[in-house]
Formats: C-alpha cells, sequence, structure tokens
C-alpha cells in the first residue's frame, strides 16, 4: 500500500522494497545486469569513464548527465563513495574535466611523487594526485575564482600538508603582471594585452617562471610536470633552464595552436621520449613524454 493509500501494482511494490534495501543506485545496477545487450551498448556509448562514474560518485546518474551535456550542475558539492569532497566552480566544463581526471584518468600519478601542476584551476588533477598518494604538489592557478575554489577543495580534505596552492600565472619570467578572465574557467588564457584595462572582465596577475618555482621550492626532483595552460606552455618550456629540464622526469601536456612538432622537438632536444599521443581537434589535443 502506498503511503497515500493506493494500492501499488505487484511490480511497483517489489520496485519500491528492493529500491529501500539496496538503494537508487543498486536498484540501477541490478536492472542492468538483467539487461547485459542494453548494458553493452550503453557502455560502448558512454566510454569506461562513465562506467567507473557510477562506482566512484555517491550520485552518479545526475553528474554523468551533466557530464555528456555539458552543463553545470546546481549542487557544486560533488561526493565520492569513500567519503571525500570535490567543490566545482559554476564554470559547465567542469563536469568534463572531473570526468577527464578521476575517470578517464588522463594524468597518470605515481605513489610519493613530488608534482609540479600548471593551471590547476579549481584544483581537480591536484585532489586526484594527492588522494593517490602524491608527496608533494605545488598547484599554480591565475585565476582568483579558481584558486579559491581549489583553497575550499584543499580544506574539505585536508590536504594542506600534500597541496601547495599558489596564485600565479607560470610564464616564462617572473615579476611581470598579466591579466586572466575574472570568471573561472578550464579554459582562461593570460593576455598580455588587457593589462591596464577591462577591469571588468579581467584582473591582473603575477607571474613566475619553472626555474624559480624550482629554486624557491628547494625541489630536487619534479617526477611530474603536468601543463593545462591554454598555450603559455610554448613559453613555458622556452624559458626553462637545462637545469631545471634535468629534474624533470615526466611531462604531461595539453597542447594548443597545433604546435605539436615544435613542442615535441623541443623536448626531445632535453632527452625527453614522446610515449603517446592523442588528438582532440586540429588545433588542440594531449601529449605524454618521459625520460
Amino acid at each position: 500500500m502506498h503511503p497515500t493509500g493506493t494500492k501499488l501494482h505487484p511490480k511497483e511494490f517489489l520496485r519500491a522494497a528492493l529500491k529501500r534495501i539496496i538503494g537508487e543506485f543498486g536498484l540501477k545496477i541490478g536492472r542492468a545486469l538483467l539487461h547485459p545487450k542494453q548494458l553493452l551498448e550503453e557502455a560502448i556509448k558512454i566510454g569506461p569513464q562513465t562506467i567507473r562514474a557510477l562506482f566512484l560518485f555517491k550520485k552518479p546518474f545526475p553528474l554523468i548527465q551533466h557530464y555528456r551535456y555539458r552543463t553545470s550542475p546546481s549542487e557544486k558539492r560533488i561526493q565520492l563513495r569513500d567519503g571525500k569532497q570535490l567543490i566545482l566552480s559554476n564554470h559547465r566544463l567542469d563536469p568534463l574535466v572531473l570526468f577527464q581526471v578521476f575517470c578517464e584518468r588522463v594524468y597518470t600519478t605515481d605513489w610519493n611523487d613530488v608534482i609540479v601542476d600548471v593551471g590547476a584551476n579549481i584544483g581537480l588533477f591536484s585532489l586526484y594526485a594527492a588522494f593517490n598518494s602524491a608527496q608533494k604538489v605545488h598547484a599554480f592557478e591565475p585565476n582568483r575564482e579558481a584558486y579559491n575554489v581549489m583553497l575550499e577543495n584543499i580544506r574539505r580534505n585536508n590536504l594542506q600538508t600534500i597541496i601547495i596552492p599558489h596564485n600565479y600565472a607560470v610564464t616564462s619570467r617572473s615579476s611581470e603582471v598579466v591579466s586572466i578572465p575574472k570568471a573561472a574557467s578550464p579554459q582562461n588564457r593570460i593576455s598580455y594585452k588587457n593589462v591596464g584595462r577591462d577591469q571588468d572582465e579581467y584582473e591582473l596577475v603575477n607571474t613566475i617562471s619553472l626555474d624559480d618555482i624550482v629554486s624557491r621550492e628547494n625541489m630536487s626532483r619534479v617526477d611530474l610536470l603536468k601543463m593545462d595552460c591554454e598555450g603559455s606552455e610554448y613559453e613555458i618550456l622556452e624559458g626553462m633552464s637545462e637545469s631545471t629540464f634535468s629534474k624533470i622526469n615526466r611531462i604531461i601536456v595539453e597542447y594548443h595552436d597545433g604546435k605539436v612538432g615544435e613542442l615535441t622537438e623541443k623536448l626531445k632536444q632535453h632527452g625527453f621520449k614522446l610515449e603517446k599521443q592523442s588528438q582532440e581537434s586540429v588545433t588542440m589535443g594531449m601529449l605524454w613524454f618521459r625520460r
């Protein structure tokens, strides 16, 4: 009998009983297992990263929809099944980045890694690395709004001793001033042209070079340099000394502007080998390098 007094159909009664026992998630998994062909077709359609999301997130189904349709969830707090929490910004691409990092695992990490995260945004990769036993993550994000979300993510997960946040724009030279859009976005680019104007849309931020990062933090090694900085990767690498290059073991970079050959040749000169390449468009993709 339904609480309203109406009599339930036997199938509806069974479904309601099962839902109380195993929950909505268990009910959907059970339904999928009863229809393996449908499950296989859906798995092929949405990919293994979405299957991982079913077991990773506490409320996966709304999140999967936001990922698939590139929309921003109204609930910014994402709960993992192990109790950890992630906070998103208001940008519609945050679920995409979330799935790339936690489900597709585009940035692989090892135990005890020392990592420099250039273009940390709201800190999703830094969190992933810390959750997977990184020793230290230096996370650099120039946008103040995204940086503040990253601070909250660090605080909520008690990772203050692992993730060291820095509100700088990483470029080839330190102590310069560049501008960045005020709104948080995974696609923000720094600019030298908007410094001193368009103050309603842009904010100013100081720069730092990788050489100075390594020097100031007394880093004897960088197990992974991750770069997602919307075109600044070329300038950053051009400004690095051989001494800094020699301390880096792996580089994972999202390249822009189609300069794959230029970037690959630059890193080969410093002893890196291209392990893998993934092309998202004519001008953009991912590159994995290792010594």
